[in-house]
């Protein structure tokens, strides 16, 4: 079995109104958001040549916005496009919880991830074109998520919820939301994973488990909802959410969320924390469900993050945080 190990939140955004009373830190400020009536559930970003794109659990569309954050395009990303008021029913519907770009040649392709929480329906990964704006591969990889079970030793109960996706020069990561069971990250050869998706090799993978401690709230515990690389590949940069549901299938009331860093070469060690709070110096209490690295020096790290309202709607944040403060805390 591989070396597990027991990782901290470090960026702590704030959970509920108690923390009013709490001085800011000034680590994290929203410079702007935006409410987005047209796209639904959002639960992945992206921001490729100064493009935002955006997916959401229950629409069948990729979806691209511009810097004001309006939709100016979309492109069929699966065959159920069959939708009442915009979104596919939840019976139905592939749950598109992650995302993460990567080159291929002349081409920049976008994978996209079912959450793995029910089968048949959610169980496919596709990797798009911006290019040609179509699919190029899709597989069904319920045998991976079989094979994630078993290795990191899941109960009978405990479900595959697979909510963020991050790929470098080197690795594949993909991260499972605890909800009954622990938060985890599996790590996978880059070229070993893609050649999984891309031919009929239906050999899994070999990946690492990393096991991961979140914090909870009134018996609730966060879980990984989204997650990028930071430019400078020095780590992840990813969210967590507080939601009062006990599986990957229900909704629930939404308490809070988190952002937090884990630098590839400090895994073991560096726990820090702080509150996001709005322009109005009150807590954002939202689920957010998908981030991305707008533009980042050492000091400081512009991102663009989106959340899921869990009524058909979406909002998306500009979020600065500043790295001097945070690491210096």
């Amino acid at each position: 079995m591989d070396t597990m190990k027991t990782l901290y939140l470090l960026l702590l955004v704030s959970l509920s109104f108690n923390v009013l009373a709490q001085k800011s830190n000034n680590i994290t400020k929203i410079n702007k958001q935006k409410h987005l009536d047209d796209l639904p559930s959002a639960s992945g970003v992206e921001i490729i040549n100064d493009q935002i794109y955006v997916i959401g659990d229950d629409s069948p569309y990729l979806y691209q916005l511009d810097s004001d954050f309006s939709v100016i395009d979309k492109t069929l990303i699966t065959g159920n496009d069959s939708t009442s008021n915009g979104r596919v029913p939840k019976a139905i519907k592939s749950d598109f919880e992650s995302m993460a770009s990567y080159h291929l040649e002349n081409d920049i392709l976008i994978a996209v991830v079912s959450s793995g929480s029910k089968e048949v329906t959610r169980d496919t990964i596709h990797l798009i074109s911006l290019l040609k704006k179509e699919i190029l591969f899709s597989k069904n990889i319920r045998p991976l998520f079989d094979v994630i079970r078993k290795k990191a030793s899941f109960s009978e109960t405990d479900e595959i919820n697979i909510e963020a996706l991050a790929i470098n020069k080197t690795n594949v990561f993909m991260m499972q939301r605890g909800n009954n069971n622990e938060n985890i990250i599996m790590s996978f050869d880059k070229d070993n994973f893609l050649n999984y998706i891309t031919t009929n090799d239906n050999k899994v993978p070999e990946f690492k488990i990393y096991r991961f401690s979140l914090p909870s709230l009134d018996n609730t515990i966060s879980g990984f909802s989204g997650a990028c690389i930071l430019p400078d590949n020095s780590g992840l940069l990813f969210t967590a959410s507080l939601e009062a549901t006990t599986d990957a299938y229900s909704d629930g009331e939404i308490l809070g969320s988190y952002i937090g860093v884990i630098k590839f070469d400090n895994l073991e060690n560096g726990i820090l924390s702080t509150e996001l709070i709005t322009k109005e110096n009150k807590p954002l209490k939202t689920k957010l469900e998908g981030i991305t690295v707008k533009t980042m020096d050492k000091n400081k790290a512009t991102v663009i993050a989106v959340s899921d309202n869990d009524d058909g709607t979406s909002r998306i944040f500009e979020i600065e945080i500043d790295f001097k403060l945070l690491f210096n805390k």
